[in-house]
């Protein structure tokens, strides 16, 4: 009751201190704590959860596969391969906290594929994935060359499984790191499993807006990875956008599984779903939108609200993926202009979140 009462008499108070946002029955006051929360339990920890259990599936596949090389156990490898790869998009934006203290991006998606590296591991007695030289060489990409390549047949793959070569120990060596990584993140966050950085991302010492609360390392990792990963990453290097125009195909994400876009998509849909507040399932909740509506945010050459103009930053990517088909090392190939008018709007999309709603939240921008 006596909580209730201060809550109702900072809002009643409120209104005589602060201008009114954009819809005149709310006032400029935001549940932070609750809307950390909502990211926490409902975006973050089951991301994690998710790509733990299906890096442990890859895992698994892969062991039932050197154990019984067949061209049934391949496709499911394959297949469990997509499946944590498409998790992992769900959790790009969390590079923070565990993820960033253990190096999870770097295990598990350095992208493209050291294929020179790969090779020379393959011919080691002795492989150490956490060399320098092996940063490219592991990971999500590192399977995909493994099991995709398209130059190797299935027969041919098949065979130098069941012949118990270097190959088995670098495909669960490689599954190994991913699973580990992922699950020792995943328990961190976990308050339900022993986790304890949950409590310090949502405890009351951890609101605010300053260079390590929780709200500054939520827009920090949607900046940094849509900005570095996304744009850069996964589309301007690959086009050519970074080297004068000569396009790279090979350096897609999935470029051996041809799947590229798929990915995307997905985190894409990502950053939808941060922004919004809404859980895997579909729940909506506090996000940024709601964030930025009650400071009545607005873009700084516009009386656009900012929260609509990332809303449709946001769907005119997705409208643009959805008239693509993979593999994007195709598109890069024979539909550049489409290409190039994505990563156009991904830059524009970059631009709003790291120029104006980080300035709009009063969050400092620290990579």
């Amino acid at each position: 009751m006596r909580n209730c009462f201060l809550g109702a008499f900072f809002l009643i108070s409120c209104v005589s201190c602060f201008e009114k946002g954009p819809d005149p029955s709310l006032v400029r006051f935001f549940d932070q704590k609750g809307f950390v929360e909502n990211i926490g339990k409902n975006l973050i920890i089951p991301s994690y959860k998710d790509l733990t259990e299906k890096s442990m599936a890859l895992d698994t596949a892969l062991d039932r596969l050197i154990k019984q090389p067949s061209k049934n156990n391949l496709l499911m490898a394959r297949q469990s391969l997509k499946e944590a790869w498409l998790s992992w998009q769900y959790c790009l934006p969390f590079e923070f906290g565990p993820s960033e203290l253990r190096g999870l991006n770097a295990d598990v998606n350095s992208f493209p594929a050291d294929t020179a590296q790969i090779e020379a591991n393959l011919k080691s007695t002795s492989i150490d994935l956490d060399l320098p030289a092996s940063s490219h060489a592991k990971g999500f990409a590192a399977l995909d060359y493994l099991l995709n390549n398209k130059l190797i047949s299935d027969e041919k793959l098949l065979a130098t499984i069941q012949n118990r070569t270097v190959l088995n120990g670098y495909l669960l060596g490689v599954a190994g790191q991913i699973s580990l990584a992922s699950n020792l993140v995943y328990r961190s966050w976990d308050p339900a499993i022993g986790g304890v950085y949950y409590v310090f991302f949502a405890d009351d010492d951890a609101l605010g807006v300053k260079e390590g609360s929780s709200v500054s390392d939520l827009v920090n990792g949607l900046a940094k990875s849509l900005e570095l990963t996304v744009t850069k990453a996964k589309v301007g290097i690959p086009m050519g956008d970074y080297s004068g125009g000569l396009a790279a195909p090979e350096a897609t994400e999935a470029y051996y599984g041809g799947y590229s876009l798929e990915l995307l998509k997905a985190n894409i849909e990502a950053y939808r779903l941060i922004f919004t507040g809404t859980s895997r399932n579909g729940v909506d909740g506090l996000g940024f939108d709601e964030y930025l509506n009650i400071k009545g945010a607005k873009l700084s050459a516009s009386d656009q609200l900012l929260s609509e103009a990332v809303a449709s930053g946001l769907g005119s990517v997705s409208s643009t993926l959805q008239s693509m088909t993979d593999p994007l090392s195709n598109q890069i190939e024979s539909n550049l202009p489409t290409v190039q008018q994505l990563n156009n709007q991904l830059i524009g999309l970059s631009y709003l979140i790291k120029k104006e709603m980080a300035p709009a939240l009063r969050v400092e921008i620290t990579y």
